[in-house]
């Protein structure tokens, strides 16, 4: 997910890997992964890639 300005946009988020979340849009769905990123957050998966 990235900010209209190129940069990495960071949700905090307490629900578990596999929970489906919207970007600041409202309209892109991404689903939380367990992935581990370099920084210690983790990413987050468009799911429109998917369909």
């Amino acid at each position: 997910m990235r900010a209209p300005d190129g940069h990495p946009v960071q949700l905090v988020s307490c629900r578990p890997a596999g929970t489906v979340v919207y970007g600041p849009d409202g309209r892109q769905e991404y689903e939380l992964t367990d992935a581990v990123l370099r920084d210690g957050s983790f990413a987050a998966e468009p799911l429109a890639r998917y369909r």
